[in-house]
């Protein structure tokens, strides 16, 4: 089951885009893309997914407001470099005024003219609060209300903030020589991808073969000896945490819940 949390709704003052009666941008409906924050991709520029280029139709803005859940908003430019498009000019201030770190995850929600609202979730998996007040822009003061609104497809979850995920074993996992991973953490870690993956429990460390196949990543060699050397069952939730990215490897935490 694949679980991402959309952690806050925003309320705008007159003169902000507001997508319903109530005043209340309802993060169901927008447009929206999600970001693991890699300091060595993502520290002084974000790249927009391609797939998310077709919202801004065919005459693309160039300037944007990021407005957080903490009320603060920043300018930043969107420059196309080759085929790619990214936020660019205003970004380092973006991510210095947050506190940005390896591992937070960050949702943006796109209302259709030149403002991205942006959630951002640390590694305690909470929401960040962030009071600083030297942003770019506070011409567009927000509200915040906290709700919990999930969308699950799938089987497998995954925790809004710290590369963390958790997948139900399926008779296909033991019986294959490959375990399929999330697509969200496949769109979290493929600007770093690695073809190999060291996962850790117990003291004990397995090399996993990483495959980038048909846009998703999925564990392969070496997937088969870890489930049978750790006795994994049908039914028992293998919980993956990414500690971090190695040149040459990702390096996870693996724990366990057993089913009864």
């Amino acid at each position: 089951m694949l679980l991402m949390s959309k952690p806050c709704s925003i309320k705008v003052n007159e003169g902000a885009m507001a997508e319903n009666n109530t005043g209340i941008l309802n993060s169901e409906q927008c447009p929206q893309f999600f970001k693991f924050y890699m300091p060595a991709h993502c520290s002084t520029q974000l790249r927009i997914p391609p797939a998310f280029l077709k919202y801004f139709g065919d005459s693309l803005p160039f300037k944007f407001n990021l407005i957080t859940c903490s009320r603060n908003s920043w300018k930043v430019d969107m420059n196309k470099i080759d085929d790619d498009v990214y936020f660019k000019s205003g970004w380092e201030k973006f991510v210095q005024g947050n506190s940005l770190e390896f591992g937070d995850f960050l949702i943006f929600y796109y209302n259709g003219g030149s403002n991205f609202f942006v959630s951002i979730s640390g590694k305690n998996n909470c929401l960040k609060e962030n009071n600083n007040t030297e942003s770019e822009n506070q011409s567009t003061p927000i509200q915040e209300t906290e709700t919990e609104t999930n969308t699950t497809t799938g089987n497998e979850q995954i925790e809004d903030s710290n590369f963390s995920f958790d997948i139900k074993i399926q008779p296909c996992y033991l019986r294959n020589q490959y375990m399929n991973l999330p697509r969200v953490f496949y769109e979290g870690v493929k600007e770093e991808y690695r073809s190999m993956a060291k996962l850790q429990h117990l003291g004990r460390t397995w090399d996993v073969k990483v495959v980038d196949c048909c846009d998703r990543i999925r564990f392969t060699d070496g997937w088969r000896v870890f489930a049978m050397e750790n006795c994994l069952g049908v039914g028992d939730v293998c919980c993956f945490k990414l500690v971090d990215v190695k040149p040459e490897f990702y390096l996870l935490d693996v724990s366990f819940c057993r089913e009864m």
